[in-house]
């Protein structure tokens, strides 16, 4: 006898039946089911190696079958015969692949690397959130399903998810640095502060709230790194079951902070602590929630086929290598566990050429009036689908007539590559949900978060694909590819500006995939009938970001006499604002002078002209002197001095002075570990360190009486002031001796809080 469930697919793990499923039903209750299931992985070898597979198969102490087979090899497209190990215990998957890699490390390893429930999701074509009509038998196995969705979906119905925030009540500093802490619960409207001192207290309200909520998702601030580890050891400890997990039967998944170099730059990331039945989602921990709230979650978790949790703490680069793992098993082609795929032999004249990245014309110095920003609408994405650049596409045996601009590179003709695939859907999808987002900007707000999450969500997949096609380590990435879309890309913004400068428009900038134009007496039809034109020849859509009544292109920091590429700011003629680049963008600059620069940009912005701007100096500079008073007198708020750096070392490892040194090994003194990567939160004291033993205190230890490094952010505040000011004289020097400080002589023991201080205008 069969049942039938309708609802949404919520989570997938393994288990000792194969994999157990939650799904939620149209009431917002989850069920528990299971189906069983087999992963598998294939080697490549040859016959004698085979036979030994065989005998060493029957002695694996995880039960295994072993079965010949062919796939195909991703690059040449060839069928390989292979063998498939089919391992029948789905929470023992990665035991078996070691002890085959332990007997066979030369071999070539495929599909081992997979998590049994993406790999789930892959061979059964279902997906997170999933709706469909759910058949079950009596013993609770789910045997067959009709869906009434697909991943390609664009307005798909959701299930009424209940969401419980966990966070800790004291966020002055984070959990880490703090030996207890409160916690605070919010659910249904309502906050709860559990101010219980003993420890049982705290597990047993927190287990009473979890049973009257029973939420799907946990919703915390630095939970994997510190609340729900605590929660799970004091559970321990006093011998109470948490009622976190759903499924009482299963653990919690976790997994190690560590700390890697990507980029260019020592990255850190936290451990996972994931639940079974119920998401576990970080902020803290989570880019996708960070950048695109829940909505872009579930939008990633869907398109990509990767439980939600764990796409939560997935970089942009592994979604992206999702969406390629998933059209790679439904296409029967090898997924290769490490790359293999060697850079080609290039010549020095092909290096030179290869080897430019995206074109760049530097801006002229100083302001401008009347200038209209054109953008090309994800020009990269947009050239690997129209183009069919791809790792296996890129120098094929079989096709020599499509031509890479500059390079001696050609395109396959005769087969579609595993990265044109799969992004015609991401960028195919953005696209509406820019359009709705758009259409319900100040008519309906809930619906224009939900479209901007999810179009967000997907616009950092799209940014970030192409760096990941360069990737050395990328599963499908090869620099070879990577090189040709920057060809392509090149080629376009120089046909673009060919046009542009044929109907009379003057190029001032460009950058990668952005046009500043200007044409005396130009109107909005006129740039949008120039997108059309240049759409038309180069293949790719571009838009009218916007007419600009102003725009400002500050001096280049290491060269007064130039501007840099990527740092302007500007407004439009709608009154919006666009910066890039300057202090007010910038994570790293504390939150007072961000406020200040910000003061001033505000009042720039009701000027129409350059005369305009130069006629409000004097309210500027004003604006200026009266945050630079404030720093000056020692009144400042610290709370809005704070500094955040990632560090890149250890704080053992550090042999100089450095501000980044002293603090690390302050933090360090309080018993707190700090992994190379990870963010430390400060305040200067004395930048120079001859006033005082400690340049800088993290937050965690800063007392107000400790007071600040006057002097360096009284430059910070300047340099911040130049960045807008100096085209019209007010260079870092000249706005110095603008400021005039006096300052009176008082005991050196009292100048942190009695200092007098004078700001005078020259």
């Amino acid at each position: 006898m069969f049942s039938t469930v309708r609802g949404w697919l919520f989570d997938v793990y393994p288990s000792t039946k194969g994999v157990t499923l939650w799904i939620i039903d149209d009431d917002g209750k989850a069920h528990s089911y299971f189906r069983k299931y087999t992963p598998s992985f294939f080697l490549h070898m040859n016959d004698a190696d085979a036979r030994r597979v065989d005998a060493l198969g029957a002695r694996c102490p995880v039960p295994v079958s072993l079965t010949r087979t062919t796939r195909k090899e991703i690059y040449s497209g060839e069928p390989w015969d292979v063998v498939q190990v089919h391992v029948h215990d789905t929470m023992r998957f990665k035991e078996a692949v070691w002890y085959f890699e332990r007997f066979f490390p030369h071999f070539a390893f495929y599909n081992s690397d997979i998590l049994v429930a993406q790999s789930f999701f892959y061979e059964t074509q279902l997906f997170p959130l999933g709706l469909g009509e759910y058949e079950i038998d009596e013993a609770g196995e789910l045997v067959r399903w009709k869906l009434n969705d697909t991943r390609d979906a664009t307005d798909y119905e959701l299930p009424p998810l209940s969401v419980m925030s966990l966070r800790n009540a004291n966020d002055f500093v984070p959990p880490k640095y703090q030996k207890h802490f409160q916690l605070e619960i919010a659910y249904d409207g309502a906050t709860y502060l559990l101010e219980q001192q003993h420890p049982v207290e705290v597990l047993e309200a927190f287990n009473w709230h979890l049973h009257r909520c029973d939420p799907d998702v946990l919703v915390t601030e630095y939970g994997d790194s510190h609340l729900m580890p605590t929660l799970a050891a004091l559970a321990q400890q006093h011998h109470i079951p948490l009622l976190l997990n759903r499924d009482p039967a299963a653990g919690y998944m976790t997994t190690k902070e560590s700390s890697f170099f990507q980029y260019g730059k020592i990255v850190h990331k936290d451990g996972a602590f994931e639940l079974a039945g119920r998401w576990h989602v970080d902020v803290n921990n989570s880019f996708t929630v960070t950048e695109s709230d829940l909505d872009g979650l579930f939008e990633m978790a869907r398109l990509t086929q990767t439980p939600a949790q764990r796409q939560g703490r997935a970089s942009i680069g592994t979604s992206m290598s999702s969406l390629q793992l998933s059209w790679a098993f439904q296409n029967n082609i090898l997924i290769p566990s490490k790359k293999r795929e060697p850079e080609e032999f290039k010549s020095a004249a092909t290096l030179l050429l290869a080897d430019r990245g995206g074109l760049i014309f530097n801006p002229p110095l100083g302001f401008h009036e009347d200038i209209a920003e054109l953008d090309f609408v994800s020009m990269y994405p947009t050239i690997m689908v129209e183009k069919n650049v791809s790792p296996e596409t890129v120098n094929c045996r079989c096709c020599r007539n499509t031509k890479v601009p500059e390079l001696e590179y050609t395109i396959c003709e005769k087969r579609e590559g595993i990265i044109p695939a799969t992004l015609r859907t991401v960028v195919k999808k953005r696209a509406y949900y820019k359009l709705m987002k758009k259409k319900y900007k100040g008519k309906d707000e809930a619906l224009f978060r939900r479209y901007d999450g999810r179009q967000n969500a997907l616009k950092w997949m799209l940014v970030s694909c192409f760096g990941y096609l360069g990737y050395k380590n990328a599963r499908f990435g090869r620099i070879e590819a990577h090189e040709a879309v920057n060809a392509f890309s090149r080629d376009a913004i120089l046909t673009a500006k060919e046009i542009a400068e044929a109907h009379g428009f003057t190029m001032l900038h460009a950058i990668i995939d952005c046009m500043w134009l200007k044409k005396e007496g130009a109107t909005e039809a006129e740039y949008q009938s120039l997108c059309r034109t240049i759409a038309e020849r180069v293949g790719i859509d571009i838009s009218l970001e916007g007419i600009y009544n102003w725009i400002l292109f500050p001096a280049s920091k290491q060269d007064p006499e130039i501007a840099t590429a990527n740092r302007y700011v500007g407004w439009y003629q709608t009154g919006e604002m666009k910066m890039r680049g300057i202090e007010s963008r910038r994570h790293d600059t504390p939150k007072f002078i961000k406020t200040m620069q910000t003061a001033m940009l505000e009042k720039m912005g009701e000027a129409q002209t350059e005369d305009e701007l130069r006629a409000m100096l004097p309210e500027l500079l004003a604006i200026a002197g009266d945050f630079i008073s404030v720093l000056r007198s020692g009144k400042a708020n610290p709370m809005e001095l704070v500094l955040r750096r990632h560090i890149t070392k250890e704080a053992e490892e550090y042999t100089n002075n450095s501000i980044s040194a002293v603090v690390s090994k302050l933090v360090e003194s309080m018993g707190v570990h700090l992994s190379a990567g990870e963010s430390i939160e400060f305040i200067i004291l004395d930048q120079s360190g001859k006033r005082k033993p400690e340049k800088a205190k993290p937050l965690a230890l800063y007392a107000f009486e400790d007071g600040y490094d006057i002097e360096t952010y009284t430059e910070f505040a300047l340099k911040a002031a130049a960045t807008l000011l100096e085209p019209f004289g007010y260079s870092f020097e000249v706005l110095e001796e603008k400021f005039t400080i006096t300052q009176k002589k008082v005991p050196r023991s009292k100048r942190k809080t009695d200092t007098t201080l004078e700001l005078e205008f020259v």
